[in-house]
This record gives C-alpha cells, sequence and structure tokens, in this order.
C-alpha cells in the first residue's frame, strides 16, 4: 500500500530551465503536482499458478484553460505571474477530476527456464472531470488481455 499527495506548485518554477521536469516530463511524479493518491498492490504465487491486483485511486486538479491563465498548480510549466491567488491553496483545486484505476491478471507458468506463460489480464480505467474541455474530459476504458509471453531476464538479488 502507498499514499502520494503533492500540493500545488510543489515542483513548478518562474524559469522553465528550474522547474522539476527533463525534456518535458515531471522528474518527480508522473502526475506533477496538485494531486492525491492511493496505491494498492497484491500478489500471489503458488506452484505455477500466478496473479496479482493493483488498484489506484487518486484526485487531482487540473487547469481549466490551455493557456495557464489562471494557473491551479498542476502544470509544471506555469509561471507564478497567473496563479489564482497567493495563499488558500488546497489539493484538487481548478477542474477537479477523480480517477480510478483496477487491473486484475491471473497466469499460468508454462515453462520456468524462460519464464514462459500463459496469462490473462483486464484493466478498467475511469477518468471523471468536474468541468469538460478539450484537457479534461470524462474517458472510461476497459481492455482485455490475454497472451503468451516470456521474460528473459536472469532476476539476481544480489544486494
Amino acid at each position: 500500500m502507498e499514499y502520494n499527495q503533492v500540493r500545488p506548485f510543489t515542483y513548478s518554477h518562474n524559469k522553465i530551465s528550474t522547474n522539476y521536469t527533463h525534456n518535458g516530463q515531471s522528474l518527480a511524479h508522473l502526475w506533477g503536482a496538485n494531486f492525491r493518491e492511493f496505491i494498492t498492490i497484491a500478489r500471489y504465487r503458488k506452484n505455477r499458478w500466478f496473479g496479482h491486483t493493483k488498484l489506484i485511486f487518486g484526485e487531482r486538479g487540473f487547469e481549466p484553460e490551455a493557456d495557464l491563465d489562471p494557473l491551479y498548480g498542476s502544470d509544471l510549466f506555469g509561471t507564478e505571474n497567473n496563479r489564482v491567488s497567493d495563499t488558500g491553496q488546497r489539493i484538487g483545486q481548478g477542474n477537479r477530476v477523480n480517477s480510478y484505476y483496477a487491473e486484475l491478471e491471473a497466469g499460468y507458468l508454462i515453462n520456468p527456464a524462460t519464464n514462459f506463460k500463459i496469462y490473462f489480464n483486464i484493466i478498467g480505467r475511469d477518468f471523471n472531470a468536474t468541468s469538460q474541455n478539450d484537457r479534461t474530459f470524462d474517458n472510461n476504458k476497459v481492455w482485455v488481455n490475454f497472451g503468451l509471453r516470456t521474460d528473459l531476464f536472469n532476476w539476481y538479488f544480489d544486494y
């Protein structure tokens, strides 16, 4: 289990060269700033049978406008000149989005020497925005996967 939270404007700065990004991507967390999330992962293995489940629940605050005016603190490339106020900042401010992600996988290990497996996987995602715009809109998807795979890596645990 894991809980993460980042307050608005945590990794941003007035200059792009000094914000906490590289190549247009956040260095700290995939979601940037202005969010809280709860993650839980469970794994199961017995003989050659395996499975895992992952659940992620999150609350995020996005900028309602593409030009970042006003800035609510989730975009790391905005400047403090456009921020919504100097005081009273809270997580989830702006265009609030509730996000849910669930994954369930089960399978059987056919050949342990090559880690050759047959598996079934189902993923569901629910992304609900308070207000719809070009950047944030409701998006609900379900993916179903099944197949064969192999992991040819040697997992050495020589710490």
